[in-house]
């Protein structure tokens, strides 16, 4: 069968789906990934064919920029944007107003602008010549949806995180039911309504939800919204690597700490800089690897001893040698720390990573530290917790224990195989 991966141009969106791309290729399919061409190196460096779609320098070019999204949560703009804290003791921001509210801000500042025109006419064009049975899409990028629709494939959304948009869209739902119809504003349906229609479609659920969702994180980590599930164990990527002379050796006599802020550079909300954070742990007996960008770099005037500097390692080899890892709550970084069993502090800031956080923290894997509580004696205290509390190792096991039981991608194509089976439209039915 023809698979079609689409993703939103962000490598961390794209890494959680190139274990399964390659066990479909393994297993004799043919498989593109489309995205806009910002996304075209990482997609042939991991070995796939690239299906560039929408402008080049789309954030650029695209009048919904995700710049406008950062300037609104900088500002504070929309608590619903910038914090899914779904535990938050107010009820009202997840009440009818309020969700609607959230509808409102995501539909313009995020969804369409990594779903602009241009990028869902080059991919509806691409599917129509190219007639895939199976689209995969990761979850902000619905555009995978609309041409699944359009040419009658089976879709699958790919989860790498807790499903929180789709838990407040389900929210929405349930409590538009109880209004009169004429009183119930849909801003996500008219938009994809819309688009739909421009290509000879309808708009129905499933656009939004694909016919099953691929959760590649442990199930005691997920939201249950009822949908069809398909697990499938994460294998850690991180693009182009190469193993460095001082990792290919455990560290001498101490145990080894991560501090990595992954790239998307989050833990400047925190209450202390990184330099304060790293001449915080100083005095630790302890080796801390610190992956920091120029910029994150120029905050550390003064490297700590104990602290070794790198722009890049890849994590799915350093953890194996760590005793616990400091992180803003990263896709691919709380994944592979829950793969090798690795005891997390997740520094959350917002959108999803609190619900991450205090997940792990729940589960014994881990601590939660909210960013603006993130102070130096407080991440210190965090850190040798994660050092010296036997439960937290155990607890780490067990979720790494729940993580690889899961199936794996090559155990995961059969699923898919029956999804194409129960859900690809016949030859020539549907929008064209």
């Amino acid at each position: 069968m023809r698979v079609l991966f689409v993703s939103m141009p962000h490598p961390t969106h794209w890494f959680p789906m190139v274990s399964l791309a390659w066990a479909l290729r393994a297993a004799g399919h043919e498989v593109r990934v489309a995205s806009q061409p910002d996304l075209t190196d990482a997609i042939t460096g991991a070995g796939m064919t690239a299906v560039p779609v929408g402008a080049p320098e789309w954030y650029a070019s695209d009048p919904w920029a995700p710049e406008l999204l950062g300037e609104l949560m900088g500002a504070g703009g929309s608590e619903h944007v910038q914090n899914f804290d779904w535990a938050r003791e107010d009820p009202a921001r997840w009440d009818w107003a309020g969700l609607l509210e959230l509808e409102k801000v995501m539909v313009p500042t995020l969804f369409a602008s990594f779903n602009s025109g241009s990028m869902m006419d080059d991919l509806v064009a691409f599917a129509r010549s190219w007639r895939p049975d199976l689209v995969v899409w990761e979850p902000l990028t619905m555009a995978g949806g609309v041409a699944a629709t359009v040419t009658g494939a089976a879709h699958a959304r790919l989860l790498y995180g807790p499903d929180i948009t789709m838990r407040a869209r389900r929210e929405f739902l349930r409590l538009a039911e109880r209004r009169d119809p004429a009183d119930r504003e849909d801003p996500t349906a008219e938009w994809l309504s819309d688009t739909l229609a421009r290509y000879g479609a309808r708009y129905d659920e499933t656009v939004r939800t694909g016919h099953a969702t691929i959760d590649t994180t442990p199930p005691s980590t997920r939201l249950d919204l009822g949908l069809p599930t398909i697990g499938m164990r994460n294998v850690p990527y991180n693009g182009r690597a190469v193993v460095p002379d001082w990792l290919r050796t455990p560290p001498e006599g101490r145990r080894r700490i991560c501090l990595t802020l992954g790239v998307s550079d989050e833990l400047d909300r925190s209450a202390a800089s990184l330099g304060e954070l790293l001449a915080g742990m100083a005095d630790l007996d302890v080796e801390i690897v610190a992956t920091l960008n120029e910029a994150q770099r120029r905050e550390v005037p003064d490297v700590p001893a104990n602290t070794r500097v790198v722009s890049f390692v890849p994590l799915h080899d350093l953890m194996p040698t760590c005793a616990a890892i400091v992180h803003h709550g990263g896709v691919g970084t709380r994944a592979t720390a829950e793969v090798h069993g690795v005891p997390q502090l997740m520094i959350a800031y917002g959108w999803d990573t609190v619900e991450k956080a205090r997940r792990t923290e729940e589960l014994g894997a881990g601590l939660c530290l909210p960013a603006a509580e993130a102070t130096v004696d407080a991440v210190r205290a965090a850190v040798l917790r994660l050092l010296d509390e036997p439960a937290l190792r155990a607890g780490a096991r067990a979720l790494r224990d729940e993580a690889l039981a899961q199936p794996s991608p090559a155990e995961t194509v059969a699923a898919l195989e029956e999804l194409v089976a129960r859900h690809r439209a016949p030859a020539g039915a549907g929008a064209l």
